[in-house]
């Protein structure tokens, strides 16, 4: 098994996954401090060449060395890359990851909101502009407040750079002055990001195992608390039962259904406690950020996608239900509660309320509670999370 991608927790989670399930994990990462790589699971680890032709090379070498069979990868960046050297690779293992049709159809965050909406899932109102005077004109009578988000930022990742831009994930405007001051300096790469209602509420993530758009395994979580703290990956999660959400979950399997998917997936809603009102969000088509609490829960997503969907003969029982637990990254988690005290004045969104004591007492009991589990943190493998602290630590002290 070689996995491109172990500089994070969610490479981590899946070697930890595959190795408790008797797979040999080859790791291959940015540098020789890569997380998963100090894992006791991780068989032998690789710098990854810089150069796209040199890497390919480098996996199929790799393969050879030690009779890999399967090829699996962590970032979207590293996705769209295996699909260029797809047809390569596969005469020498076999890549576990989503074709290049079917992942554009959810890189593409337009795309994707318009199969949601025909599978009967509400998605937020989002408006498109081809131009700044189309924005100009606009502007007075839309509802504010609006977010602003690229459809697929990897498709003006290079233009953005080129323009001296940076790429910006999520940005908020307040009123009609503000969205055009914010769209304006788009204008020189003549593309926009779309511009959306703004949704109340957390995020819900309702992750899948399919095969052929047939969900085998599925699990759902709670977003408590994100960094950064107005949204971004999740620093703090809840399990969620099957039994709650199920109108939305079946929503969501019928978009897989929809997509023919294989592979894993989270489907993700903003949903708003105050009306029990569910809105789409994306679809991550790749291991999402809390797979931690869900291997930590019971349901083994990694071992799974490679004896169900790898075509080898080994084969696992699928649970179908899963403990209740409670996962903290807790380096990202200290640095939203600094935040929270500290630098409130960085949060972007209007609507969001800090709530710096709760967090507080949030993060001095977390390590209290029998249902608590950390991202990085195993006594059962101990290196990864002392590794992680050095590495922070290091950091402090260079910018001193």
């Amino acid at each position: 098994m070689i996995l491109l991608g172990t500089d994070t927790p969610i490479g981590l989670a899946v070697v930890r996954d595959l190795g408790r399930h008797g797979y040999r994990t080859i790791g291959i990462g940015r540098s020789r401090e890569a997380l998963a790589g100090y894992s006791r699971f991780c068989h032998h680890h690789a710098v990854r060449r810089d150069d796209e032709a040199g890497l390919i090379e480098q996996i199929k070498d790799l393969a050879t060395k030690y009779g890999a069979g399967y090829l699996l990868a962590i970032g979207e960046n590293d996705l769209l890359l295996l699909n260029r050297h797809r047809e390569a690779l596969e005469t020498e293992l076999r890549v576990l990851t989503p074709s290049g049709d079917r992942l554009a159809q959810v890189l593409d965050k337009a795309a994707c909101q318009a199969h949601a909406e025909a599978a009967g899932i509400a998605t937020p109102q989002t408006h498109r502009f081809r131009s700044l005077e189309d924005v100009r004109s606009a502007a007075p009578g839309l509802s504010y407040p609006l977010v602003l988000k690229w459809p697929d930022p990897h498709q003006v990742i290079d233009a953005l750079k080129a323009a001296g831009l940076a790429l910006i994930k999520t940005d908020y405007a307040q009123n009609p002055e503000d969205l055009v001051a914010r769209l304006a300096p788009y204008d020189a790469i003549g593309a926009f990001p779309l511009v959306q209602a703004y949704c109340p509420g957390h995020g819900l993530g309702q992750m899948f195992l399919a095969q052929d758009g047939e969900v085998l395994l599925e699990f759902q979580h709670e977003r408590l608390h994100e960094w950064p703290p107005e949204g971004g990956f999740s620093t703090l999660c809840r399990s969620v039962p099957l039994s709650e959400h199920g109108e939305a979950r079946e929503k969501a399997r019928a978009l897989l259904r929809r997509l023919n998917w294989s592979g894993v997936a989270m489907v993700e809603y903003r949903y708003d406690p105050a009306t029990e009102g569910y809105v789409f969000m994306e679809i991550n088509g790749r291991f999402w950020g809390s797979l931690p609490l869900a291997i930590a829960a019971g349901l083994p997503f990694a071992a799974a996608l490679v004896a169900h969907c790898g075509g080898g003969t080994r084969s696992l029982t699928l649970p179908r239900s899963y403990a209740a637990l409670t996962a903290c990254y807790w380096i990202p988690e200290t640095k939203r509660l600094l935040r929270l005290w500290l630098e409130r004045r960085k949060i972007q969104d209007p609507f969001y309320r800090p709530d710096p004591w709760r967090s507080l007492i949030s993060y001095l009991s977390f390590p209290l509670r029998l249902s608590s589990r950390w991202y990085v943190f195993q006594l059962s493998d101990p290196k990864p999370f002392f590794a992680d602290l050095a590495a922070v630590l290091v950091k402090l002290v260079k910018r001193r």
